[in-house]
């Protein structure tokens, strides 16, 4: 089983930071190994880049998925692929900041605490409410971010909050 950037950069974009990238457009073939002359999964990437209607999603998936690459599909750390092509786990934002490393990844992906314990509060809510969060959810979601943040709390408070909200007590 091999490992895919793209596949792992949409997982930590949906599952992590709760945002969803569209689709890729009908017209777009998947990529195929070996294409233009690439020879790695980083270069096969960077060529699919190349199409314009392509490079805006991929600038944000594929630094994400790439971070993750030094693991196999079962988890266990590797410094080359199966073919023996060293891995390059390094990349850099849309925003321009660029890690090296896992370590630099992980420090970056804490500067956006934010989106992270939105996602998480939005996901808890849904297991917990028993059903998707909708709009009338909204605010309850406000307020528990803005107590979580001011608690300067974790996983504990936000569970806590959860259950005293609005939307848990009426659903």
């Amino acid at each position: 089983v091999d490992t895919s950037p793209v596949v792992r950069g949409i997982y930590v974009l949906e599952k992590l930071l709760g945002y969803s990238p569209p689709p890729p457009p009908p017209d777009v073939p998947a990529i195929e190994p070996d294409i233009r002359g690439a020879t790695s999964v980083r270069e096969q990437l960077e060529k699919h880049r190349e199409n314009i209607t392509c490079a805006e999603c991929h600038r944000k998936i594929d630094p994400l998925g790439f971070a993750l690459e030094n693991f196999d599909a079962i988890g266990v750390w590797r410094n080359h692929y199966d073919q023996g092509n060293e891995i390059n786990a390094s990349g850099k934002f849309p925003s321009g900041k660029s890690f090296e490393t896992l370590t630099e990844f992980r420090a970056a992906l804490m500067q956006r605490e934010g989106d992270f314990n939105r996602c998480l509060t939005e996901k808890l809510m849904t297991y917990a409410l028993g059903r998707e969060v909708s709009v009338i959810d909204r605010p309850d979601i406000e307020d528990i971010l803005e107590q979580l943040k001011d608690e300067n709390g974790g996983l504990h408070d936000l569970v806590r909050l959860i259950v005293l909200g609005k939307s848990f007590q009426s659903n």
